[in-house]
Protein backbone atom coordinates (compact mmCIF):
# COMPACT_ATOMS: atom_id res chain seq x y z
CA UNK A 1 0.00 0.00 0.00
CA UNK A 2 1.27 3.43 -0.91
CA UNK A 3 1.49 6.23 1.67
CA UNK A 4 -1.52 8.59 1.87
CA UNK A 5 -1.31 11.52 -0.52
CA UNK A 6 1.07 9.81 -2.91
CA UNK A 7 0.18 9.35 -6.57
CA UNK A 8 0.84 6.13 -8.46
CA UNK A 9 2.40 6.48 -11.92
CA UNK A 10 4.67 4.38 -14.11
CA UNK A 11 7.59 5.96 -15.98
CA UNK A 12 6.59 6.65 -19.56
CA UNK A 13 8.36 7.65 -22.77
CA UNK A 14 5.97 10.56 -22.75
CA UNK A 15 7.69 11.92 -19.65
CA UNK A 16 11.03 12.28 -21.44
CA UNK A 17 11.52 15.48 -23.44
CA UNK A 18 11.63 14.69 -27.18
CA UNK A 19 15.01 16.41 -27.50
CA UNK A 20 16.52 14.15 -24.84
CA UNK A 21 14.93 11.05 -26.39
CA UNK A 22 16.40 11.97 -29.77
CA UNK A 23 19.81 12.49 -28.20
CA UNK A 24 19.72 9.08 -26.52
CA UNK A 25 18.54 7.36 -29.70
CA UNK A 26 21.30 9.05 -31.73
CA UNK A 27 23.76 6.49 -30.31
CA UNK A 28 21.80 3.61 -31.84
CA UNK A 29 22.14 1.97 -35.23
CA UNK A 30 19.49 2.22 -37.93
CA UNK A 31 18.19 -1.29 -37.21
CA UNK A 32 17.80 -0.37 -33.53
CA UNK A 33 15.70 2.64 -34.48
CA UNK A 34 13.46 0.44 -36.63
CA UNK A 35 12.97 -2.03 -33.75
CA UNK A 36 12.31 0.76 -31.26
CA UNK A 37 9.67 2.29 -33.52
CA UNK A 38 7.63 -0.93 -33.24
CA UNK A 39 7.25 -0.68 -29.45
CA UNK A 40 4.47 1.92 -29.39
CA UNK A 41 2.84 4.70 -31.38
CA UNK A 42 4.79 7.40 -29.55
CA UNK A 43 8.05 5.67 -30.40
CA UNK A 44 7.05 5.43 -34.06
CA UNK A 45 6.15 9.11 -34.15
CA UNK A 46 9.47 9.98 -32.55
CA UNK A 47 11.39 8.04 -35.23
CA UNK A 48 9.31 8.59 -38.36
CA UNK A 49 6.71 11.23 -37.51
CA UNK A 50 8.83 14.34 -37.89
CA UNK A 51 10.49 16.04 -40.82
CA UNK A 52 13.39 17.06 -38.62
CA UNK A 53 16.51 15.16 -39.76
CA UNK A 54 18.53 15.66 -36.57
CA UNK A 55 18.22 12.08 -35.31
CA UNK A 56 18.93 10.48 -38.68
CA UNK A 57 21.89 12.78 -39.29
CA UNK A 58 23.47 11.93 -35.94
CA UNK A 59 23.00 8.18 -36.41
CA UNK A 60 24.39 8.43 -39.95
CA UNK A 61 27.51 10.33 -38.84
CA UNK A 62 28.23 7.78 -36.11
CA UNK A 63 29.15 5.29 -38.84
CA UNK A 64 29.85 7.25 -42.02
CA UNK A 65 31.74 10.31 -43.26
CA UNK A 66 29.80 13.50 -43.83
CA UNK A 67 28.93 13.14 -47.56
CA UNK A 68 28.59 16.88 -48.08
CA UNK A 69 32.36 17.28 -48.37
CA UNK A 70 32.57 14.79 -51.23
CA UNK A 71 29.33 15.99 -52.83
CA UNK A 72 30.70 19.52 -53.05
CA UNK A 73 33.63 18.16 -55.05
CA UNK A 74 31.27 16.30 -57.39
CA UNK A 75 29.05 19.35 -57.92
CA UNK A 76 28.89 20.67 -61.47
CA UNK A 77 28.97 24.40 -60.67
CA UNK A 78 29.52 26.85 -57.81
CA UNK A 79 25.79 27.17 -57.08
CA UNK A 80 25.19 23.45 -56.63
CA UNK A 81 28.46 23.15 -54.69
CA UNK A 82 27.24 25.58 -52.05
CA UNK A 83 23.71 24.11 -51.89
CA UNK A 84 24.42 20.44 -51.13
CA UNK A 85 21.47 18.82 -49.36
CA UNK A 86 21.38 15.30 -47.89
CA UNK A 87 18.34 13.18 -47.06
CA UNK A 88 19.96 11.56 -44.03
CA UNK A 89 17.17 9.08 -43.36
CA UNK A 90 17.00 7.82 -46.95
CA UNK A 91 20.79 7.50 -47.28
CA UNK A 92 21.11 5.61 -44.00
CA UNK A 93 18.31 3.24 -44.97
CA UNK A 94 19.97 2.59 -48.34
CA UNK A 95 23.25 1.65 -46.69
CA UNK A 96 21.59 -0.52 -44.06
CA UNK A 97 19.66 -2.38 -46.76
CA UNK A 98 22.84 -2.80 -48.83
CA UNK A 99 24.68 -4.30 -45.86
CA UNK A 100 21.88 -6.79 -45.24
CA UNK A 101 21.76 -7.72 -48.94
CA UNK A 102 25.50 -8.40 -49.03
CA UNK A 103 25.09 -11.15 -46.45
CA UNK A 104 21.99 -12.76 -47.99
CA UNK A 105 22.38 -16.30 -49.28
CA UNK A 106 19.31 -16.33 -51.55
CA UNK A 107 19.56 -17.31 -55.18
CA UNK A 108 21.16 -14.21 -56.80
CA UNK A 109 18.65 -14.34 -59.66
CA UNK A 110 15.76 -13.94 -57.22
CA UNK A 111 17.24 -10.83 -55.57
CA UNK A 112 18.91 -9.26 -58.61
CA UNK A 113 17.35 -5.82 -58.09
CA UNK A 114 18.33 -5.78 -54.42
CA UNK A 115 21.89 -6.78 -55.32
CA UNK A 116 22.16 -4.06 -57.96
CA UNK A 117 20.96 -1.45 -55.48
CA UNK A 118 23.47 -2.73 -52.93
CA UNK A 119 26.37 -2.56 -55.40
CA UNK A 120 25.36 0.95 -56.49
CA UNK A 121 25.24 1.99 -52.84
CA UNK A 122 28.69 0.52 -52.16
CA UNK A 123 30.17 2.49 -55.07
CA UNK A 124 28.53 5.64 -53.69
CA UNK A 125 29.95 4.97 -50.22
CA UNK A 126 33.44 4.66 -51.72
CA UNK A 127 33.15 7.87 -53.75
CA UNK A 128 31.67 9.82 -50.80
CA UNK A 129 34.59 9.05 -48.50
CA UNK A 130 35.96 12.27 -47.00
CA UNK A 131 38.45 13.86 -49.44
CA UNK A 132 41.97 14.36 -48.14
CA UNK A 133 42.40 17.87 -49.56
CA UNK A 134 44.29 20.08 -47.15
CA UNK A 135 45.77 17.12 -45.25
CA UNK A 136 49.58 17.25 -45.34
CA UNK A 137 50.89 14.67 -45.43
CA UNK A 138 48.04 12.34 -46.33
CA UNK A 139 49.49 9.65 -44.02
CA UNK A 140 48.45 11.83 -41.07
CA UNK A 141 44.88 12.10 -42.32
CA UNK A 142 42.41 10.12 -40.16
CA UNK A 143 40.95 7.01 -41.79
CA UNK A 144 37.66 7.38 -43.61
CA UNK A 145 34.64 5.99 -41.76
CA UNK A 146 33.14 5.09 -45.14
CA UNK A 147 36.18 3.06 -46.08
CA UNK A 148 36.27 1.26 -42.71
CA UNK A 149 32.59 0.30 -43.00
CA UNK A 150 32.73 -0.70 -46.66
CA UNK A 151 35.92 -2.70 -46.26
CA UNK A 152 34.40 -4.65 -43.37
CA UNK A 153 31.15 -5.38 -45.20
CA UNK A 154 32.87 -6.52 -48.40
CA UNK A 155 35.45 -8.66 -46.60
CA UNK A 156 33.06 -10.33 -44.18
CA UNK A 157 30.26 -10.93 -46.68
CA UNK A 158 32.72 -12.14 -49.38
CA UNK A 159 30.25 -10.69 -51.85
CA UNK A 160 32.97 -9.95 -54.40
CA UNK A 161 34.09 -13.59 -54.42
CA UNK A 162 30.88 -14.72 -56.10
CA UNK A 163 30.30 -14.90 -59.84
CA UNK A 164 28.23 -11.85 -60.82
CA UNK A 165 25.17 -11.98 -63.03
CA UNK A 166 25.43 -10.24 -66.39
CA UNK A 167 23.29 -7.25 -65.33
CA UNK A 168 25.47 -6.53 -62.29
CA UNK A 169 28.88 -7.38 -63.76
CA UNK A 170 29.89 -3.75 -64.35
CA UNK A 171 29.21 -2.74 -60.75
CA UNK A 172 31.02 -5.82 -59.45
CA UNK A 173 34.01 -5.03 -61.64
CA UNK A 174 34.11 -1.43 -60.46
CA UNK A 175 34.31 -2.48 -56.82
CA UNK A 176 36.88 -5.15 -57.64
CA UNK A 177 38.92 -2.48 -59.43
CA UNK A 178 38.72 -0.33 -56.30
CA UNK A 179 39.98 -3.09 -53.98
CA UNK A 180 42.54 -4.17 -56.63
CA UNK A 181 43.29 -7.72 -55.42
CA UNK A 182 43.97 -6.53 -51.84
CA UNK A 183 41.45 -9.11 -50.60
CA UNK A 184 43.70 -11.82 -52.05
CA UNK A 185 46.83 -10.90 -50.08
CA UNK A 186 48.37 -13.23 -47.53
CA UNK A 187 48.80 -16.97 -47.53
CA UNK A 188 47.07 -18.76 -50.40
CA UNK A 189 45.91 -22.37 -50.40
CA UNK A 190 45.83 -24.44 -53.58
CA UNK A 191 42.19 -23.64 -54.30
CA UNK A 192 42.79 -19.89 -53.99
CA UNK A 193 45.89 -20.08 -56.17
CA UNK A 194 43.89 -21.88 -58.83
CA UNK A 195 41.20 -19.19 -58.68
CA UNK A 196 43.84 -16.49 -59.18
CA UNK A 197 45.43 -18.39 -62.08
CA UNK A 198 42.07 -18.65 -63.80
CA UNK A 199 41.39 -14.96 -63.17
CA UNK A 200 44.77 -14.02 -64.62
CA UNK A 201 44.17 -16.11 -67.75
CA UNK A 202 40.70 -14.63 -68.18
CA UNK A 203 42.07 -11.10 -67.83
CA UNK A 204 44.95 -11.69 -70.25
CA UNK A 205 42.53 -13.17 -72.76
CA UNK A 206 40.37 -10.05 -72.55
CA UNK A 207 43.15 -7.44 -72.47
CA UNK A 208 45.06 -8.84 -75.46
CA UNK A 209 41.98 -9.58 -77.58
CA UNK A 210 42.27 -6.91 -80.28
CA UNK A 211 38.52 -7.04 -80.89
CA UNK A 212 38.06 -5.11 -77.63
CA UNK A 213 39.69 -2.00 -79.16
CA UNK A 214 37.87 -0.19 -81.94
CA UNK A 215 36.55 3.16 -83.07
CA UNK A 216 33.24 2.79 -81.21
CA UNK A 217 34.97 2.63 -77.80
CA UNK A 218 37.77 4.99 -78.87
CA UNK A 219 40.31 2.13 -78.67
CA UNK A 220 40.15 2.38 -74.87
CA UNK A 221 38.36 0.91 -71.81
CA UNK A 222 35.07 2.66 -72.54
CA UNK A 223 31.58 1.60 -73.48
CA UNK A 224 29.99 2.63 -76.76
CA UNK A 225 28.04 5.34 -74.89
CA UNK A 226 31.33 6.81 -73.60
CA UNK A 227 31.05 5.62 -70.00
CA UNK A 228 33.91 3.73 -68.37
CA UNK A 229 34.00 -0.02 -69.04
CA UNK A 230 34.80 -1.25 -65.55
CA UNK A 231 35.04 -4.88 -66.59
CA UNK A 232 37.82 -3.86 -68.98
CA UNK A 233 39.48 -1.77 -66.27
CA UNK A 234 39.41 -4.65 -63.80
CA UNK A 235 41.07 -6.95 -66.36
CA UNK A 236 43.80 -4.36 -66.98
CA UNK A 237 44.45 -4.13 -63.22
CA UNK A 238 44.59 -7.91 -62.85
CA UNK A 239 47.14 -8.30 -65.65
CA UNK A 240 49.51 -5.69 -64.20
CA UNK A 241 49.27 -6.72 -60.55
CA UNK A 242 49.66 -10.43 -61.23
CA UNK A 243 52.72 -9.71 -63.34
CA UNK A 244 54.16 -7.73 -60.43
CA UNK A 245 53.44 -10.56 -58.00
CA UNK A 246 55.82 -12.73 -60.03
CA UNK A 247 58.53 -10.10 -59.64
CA UNK A 248 59.04 -9.58 -55.88
CA UNK A 249 61.25 -6.54 -56.31
CA UNK A 250 58.62 -4.94 -58.54
CA UNK A 251 55.81 -5.86 -56.14
CA UNK A 252 57.43 -3.65 -53.51
CA UNK A 253 57.11 -0.77 -56.00
CA UNK A 254 53.44 -1.30 -56.74
CA UNK A 255 50.93 1.58 -56.85
CA UNK A 256 48.92 2.38 -53.71
CA UNK A 257 46.15 -0.22 -53.46
CA UNK A 258 42.86 -0.64 -51.61
CA UNK A 259 39.81 1.44 -50.82
CA UNK A 260 41.71 4.04 -48.80
CA UNK A 261 43.80 4.86 -51.88
CA UNK A 262 40.66 5.64 -53.91
CA UNK A 263 39.80 8.68 -51.77
CA UNK A 264 39.87 12.00 -53.57
CA UNK A 265 43.04 14.11 -53.28
CA UNK A 266 45.11 11.40 -51.60
CA UNK A 267 47.88 11.59 -54.22
CA UNK A 268 51.03 13.35 -52.94
CA UNK A 269 52.03 16.90 -53.80
CA UNK A 270 48.65 17.93 -55.15
CA UNK A 271 48.63 21.52 -56.36
CA UNK A 272 45.95 24.08 -55.66
CA UNK A 273 44.31 26.47 -58.10
CA UNK A 274 43.69 25.47 -61.68
CA UNK A 275 45.48 22.11 -61.33
CA UNK A 276 42.42 20.37 -59.91
CA UNK A 277 43.64 16.94 -61.09
CA UNK A 278 47.11 17.27 -59.54
CA UNK A 279 48.81 16.90 -62.92
CA UNK A 280 52.06 18.68 -62.17
CA UNK A 281 54.79 16.63 -60.58
CA UNK A 282 56.47 13.23 -60.77
CA UNK A 283 54.70 10.02 -61.70
CA UNK A 284 55.46 6.34 -62.08
CA UNK A 285 54.01 4.27 -64.88
CA UNK A 286 53.87 0.51 -65.34
CA UNK A 287 53.50 -0.73 -68.90
CA UNK A 288 52.98 -4.39 -69.85
CA UNK A 289 53.05 -5.95 -73.30
CA UNK A 290 53.34 -9.20 -75.23
CA UNK A 291 55.92 -9.87 -77.89
CA UNK A 292 54.19 -8.75 -81.07
CA UNK A 293 54.67 -12.18 -82.65
CA UNK A 294 52.84 -13.76 -79.70
CA UNK A 295 50.12 -11.11 -79.84
CA UNK A 296 49.57 -11.80 -83.54
CA UNK A 297 49.57 -15.56 -82.99
CA UNK A 298 47.08 -15.29 -80.13
CA UNK A 299 44.65 -13.21 -82.19
CA UNK A 300 44.98 -14.66 -85.67
CA UNK A 301 46.49 -18.16 -85.62
CA UNK A 302 45.29 -21.62 -84.63
CA UNK A 303 48.06 -22.05 -82.05
CA UNK A 304 46.81 -23.56 -78.77
CA UNK A 305 43.32 -24.16 -80.13
CA UNK A 306 43.17 -20.54 -81.27
CA UNK A 307 42.53 -17.96 -82.27
CA UNK A 308 42.10 -16.20 -78.93
CA UNK A 309 42.03 -19.36 -76.84
CA UNK A 310 42.75 -18.90 -73.11
CA UNK A 311 44.98 -21.98 -73.28
CA UNK A 312 47.50 -19.85 -75.20
CA UNK A 313 48.63 -18.40 -71.87
CA UNK A 314 49.08 -21.81 -70.23
CA UNK A 315 52.25 -22.44 -72.22
CA UNK A 316 55.13 -22.20 -69.68
CA UNK A 317 57.25 -20.52 -72.37
CA UNK A 318 54.86 -17.56 -72.59
CA UNK A 319 56.39 -14.29 -71.38
CA UNK A 320 55.00 -10.84 -70.80
CA UNK A 321 57.22 -7.76 -70.47
CA UNK A 322 56.79 -5.28 -67.62
CA UNK A 323 58.42 -1.86 -67.49
CA UNK A 324 58.49 0.78 -64.76
CA UNK A 325 58.86 4.27 -66.21
CA UNK A 326 59.29 7.73 -64.68
CA UNK A 327 57.06 10.54 -65.94
CA UNK A 328 57.30 14.27 -65.19
CA UNK A 329 54.36 16.51 -66.17
CA UNK A 330 53.56 20.24 -66.28
CA UNK A 331 50.41 22.08 -67.26
CA UNK A 332 50.45 24.01 -70.54
CA UNK A 333 47.91 26.14 -72.42
CA UNK A 334 45.96 24.35 -75.12
CA UNK A 335 47.60 26.43 -77.86
CA UNK A 336 51.04 25.09 -76.84
CA UNK A 337 50.15 21.52 -77.84
CA UNK A 338 52.29 20.28 -80.70
CA UNK A 339 51.01 16.76 -81.28
CA UNK A 340 47.79 16.10 -79.35
CA UNK A 341 44.71 16.87 -81.40
CA UNK A 342 42.41 18.86 -79.13
CA UNK A 343 39.97 20.11 -81.73
CA UNK A 344 37.11 20.14 -81.26
CA UNK A 345 37.40 21.00 -77.58
CA UNK A 346 36.15 18.07 -75.45
CA UNK A 347 32.73 18.75 -73.99
CA UNK A 348 32.88 20.08 -70.42
CA UNK A 349 30.54 18.16 -68.13
CA UNK A 350 31.61 19.98 -64.99
CA UNK A 351 32.20 23.74 -64.96
CA UNK A 352 34.32 23.46 -61.82
CA UNK A 353 36.81 21.20 -63.59
CA UNK A 354 37.66 22.40 -67.10
CA UNK A 355 39.84 20.27 -69.36
CA UNK A 356 43.54 20.54 -68.48
CA UNK A 357 46.40 20.08 -70.94
CA UNK A 358 49.89 18.98 -70.06
CA UNK A 359 53.31 18.14 -71.45
CA UNK A 360 56.33 16.38 -70.06
CA UNK A 361 58.89 13.65 -70.48
CA UNK A 362 58.90 9.90 -69.96
CA UNK A 363 62.12 8.05 -69.05
CA UNK A 364 62.75 4.31 -68.92
CA UNK A 365 65.35 2.19 -67.14
CA UNK A 366 67.67 2.26 -70.17
CA UNK A 367 67.63 6.05 -70.18
CA UNK A 368 65.54 6.33 -73.33
CA UNK A 369 63.23 9.33 -73.25
CA UNK A 370 60.07 10.38 -75.04
CA UNK A 371 57.97 13.52 -74.91
CA UNK A 372 54.41 13.40 -73.61
CA UNK A 373 51.38 15.55 -74.32
CA UNK A 374 47.94 14.93 -72.95
CA UNK A 375 44.73 16.08 -71.34
CA UNK A 376 42.58 15.29 -68.33
CA UNK A 377 38.87 15.95 -68.00
CA UNK A 378 35.65 14.81 -66.34
CA UNK A 379 33.59 12.37 -68.42
CA UNK A 380 29.81 12.33 -68.76
CA UNK A 381 29.65 9.52 -66.17
CA UNK A 382 31.62 11.59 -63.64
CA UNK A 383 34.88 9.62 -63.97
CA UNK A 384 38.19 11.40 -64.49
CA UNK A 385 39.61 10.63 -67.96
CA UNK A 386 43.27 10.84 -68.93
CA UNK A 387 44.62 10.78 -72.48
CA UNK A 388 48.20 11.24 -73.62
CA UNK A 389 50.57 10.69 -76.51
CA UNK A 390 54.14 9.45 -76.27
CA UNK A 391 56.27 11.17 -78.91
CA UNK A 392 59.44 9.26 -79.69
CA UNK A 393 62.51 11.47 -79.83
CA UNK A 394 64.35 9.70 -82.65
CA UNK A 395 65.08 10.52 -86.26
CA UNK A 396 63.68 7.14 -87.25
CA UNK A 397 60.22 8.47 -86.48
CA UNK A 398 60.92 12.14 -87.22
CA UNK A 399 59.47 13.08 -83.87
CA UNK A 400 56.01 11.83 -84.88
CA UNK A 401 53.62 10.64 -82.20
CA UNK A 402 53.78 6.86 -81.93
CA UNK A 403 51.78 5.70 -78.93
CA UNK A 404 48.49 6.84 -77.46
CA UNK A 405 47.16 5.97 -74.01
CA UNK A 406 43.76 6.45 -72.39
CA UNK A 407 42.57 5.54 -68.92
CA UNK A 408 40.31 6.35 -65.98
CA UNK A 409 41.09 7.47 -62.45
CA UNK A 410 40.48 4.71 -59.89
CA UNK A 411 38.23 6.41 -57.34
CA UNK A 412 37.89 10.13 -56.80
CA UNK A 413 39.69 13.14 -58.26
CA UNK A 414 43.40 13.03 -57.46
CA UNK A 415 43.23 9.59 -55.84
CA UNK A 416 46.55 8.00 -54.95
CA UNK A 417 45.40 4.85 -56.77
CA UNK A 418 46.11 6.69 -60.00
CA UNK A 419 44.99 5.97 -63.55
CA UNK A 420 44.54 2.60 -65.25
CA UNK A 421 44.04 2.16 -68.98
CA UNK A 422 45.58 0.81 -72.16
CA UNK A 423 48.13 1.98 -74.70
CA UNK A 424 48.18 1.35 -78.43
CA UNK A 425 49.50 3.06 -81.55
CA UNK A 426 48.26 6.48 -82.57
CA UNK A 427 47.40 5.19 -86.06
CA UNK A 428 44.93 2.53 -84.87
CA UNK A 429 45.65 0.24 -87.80
CA UNK A 430 44.20 -3.25 -87.73
CA UNK A 431 46.45 -5.59 -85.77
CA UNK A 432 48.31 -2.79 -83.95
CA UNK A 433 49.65 -3.82 -80.51
CA UNK A 434 47.91 -2.99 -77.24
CA UNK A 435 48.69 -3.44 -73.57
CA UNK A 436 47.78 -2.20 -70.07
CA UNK A 437 49.32 0.71 -68.16
CA UNK A 438 49.05 2.07 -64.61
CA UNK A 439 50.04 5.67 -63.87
CA UNK A 440 50.27 7.03 -60.31
CA UNK A 441 51.78 10.06 -58.64
CA UNK A 442 54.75 9.92 -56.27
CA UNK A 443 56.46 12.37 -53.93
CA UNK A 444 59.15 14.52 -55.51
CA UNK A 445 61.91 12.94 -53.41
CA UNK A 446 60.88 9.40 -54.40
CA UNK A 447 63.83 7.40 -55.79
CA UNK A 448 63.25 6.38 -59.45
CA UNK A 449 64.06 2.64 -59.13
CA UNK A 450 63.09 2.13 -62.77
CA UNK A 451 63.06 -1.39 -64.16
CA UNK A 452 62.56 -3.42 -67.31
CA UNK A 453 61.62 -7.13 -67.13
CA UNK A 454 60.94 -9.31 -70.15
Amino acid sequence: MEPPGSTSSKPSLQDIPPELSARILSFCEARDLARFSLTCRLARDLIYGTEDQYLWREVFLNTFDDPRQALRICATDEESSSAVCVNWRLELQKRTEAQLTAFRTDDPVEILQERRRALETFVTVALEATPARGQTPFESCPPSLNVVWLDRVLRESRMLDTQPLRKEAGLYARLRAYVALTYDDGELDEDKEEVLRERRTKSRTYVYDLRNYHMENNWAPFMVDGSANWEHVEHLINVILMNLKELPDMWRRRPPLGLEATRAFTAPALRAGEDWAGVEGTWRRYVCFMDYRDLFAFNFSNVANGPRSPSFFDDPRFREATRLIEVKLNLIPKDKLRHLKANPEPKTYNALYPTLYFAGISRGAAGNESSIEGSVRIGADGTVRWQFLDVVQATLYDGASQWTSQGVQIGGIGSSSGIVGNWTTSLHDQGDPVGPFWLWKVAEHNAPNLADFT
